[in-house]
């Protein structure tokens, strides 16, 4: 090979090399990164192929959210729901609705939880006059025991109440019209049957 050859050859090999390691890189490196995607779905798989996420529209044209896990179940929600509200909705491993949090009826936030047989055994959530309350269930979803804000004696006070399966309050324990802890104990038909103080 003659002197020319070879300088033209290696000159051409070294301009093949700047290309592939510098100059490629940094075009592939400028296309991965995007300002903005627009798409109407993106579905995010694992390394089996099975849609872990899926990023969306719903019906009412707000975006949603929805995780999965390997077996395919619905595990969790996050999106715009009824009238634009957000909403985050969780699922156990069968795919069994477990908590939801989202907006009350009163435009305040809600938790909710549920059991495995699906009925509500807690509550935390604002009334109607904007007081924080909790109230807990046993496995049926009946009410036991409530704590609420209360509205009354010229500012809000918080209240206990004990509940029996029927929904009859039996127990309430909050803050007299004289600003000094109270008791009151109900029977079985809601009547006062005692006091404190």
């Amino acid at each position: 090979m003659k002197k020319l050859e070879r300088v033209f050859l290696y000159s051409m090999l070294v301009i093949l090399f700047f290309y592939v390691f510098l100059v490629d890189g940094n075009v592939k490196s400028q296309e991965a990164i995007q300002e903005e995607i627009r798409a109407r779905r993106i579905v995010i798989v694992n390394d089996a192929g099975q849609e872990v996420v899926k990023l969306s529209a719903n019906k009412g044209a707000n975006g949603e959210i929805g995780i999965y896990n390997k077996d395919g179940n619905f595990v969790a929600y996050m999106g715009a729901i009824e009238h634009g509200y957000g909403g985050i909705l969780t699922f156990n491993k069968e795919g069994n609705l477990v908590s939801a949090m989202g907006p009350s009826e009163y435009d305040s936030g809600i938790i909710t939880i549920y059991n495995k047989e699906g009925n509500i055994v807690a509550n935390m959530g604002t009334d109607e006059n904007n007081n924080g309350g909790v109230v807990i269930a046993d496995k049926g979803g009946n009410a036991l025991a409530s704590m609420v804000g209360v509205n009354q004696y010229n500012g809000v006070n918080g209240a206990i109440g004990v509940i029996n399966k029927e929904g009859t309050m039996l127990t309430l324990m909050g803050v007299n019209e004289d600003g000094n802890g109270a008791i009151e104990v109900y029977n079985k038909d809601g009547k006062v049957i005692g006091f404190l103080p």
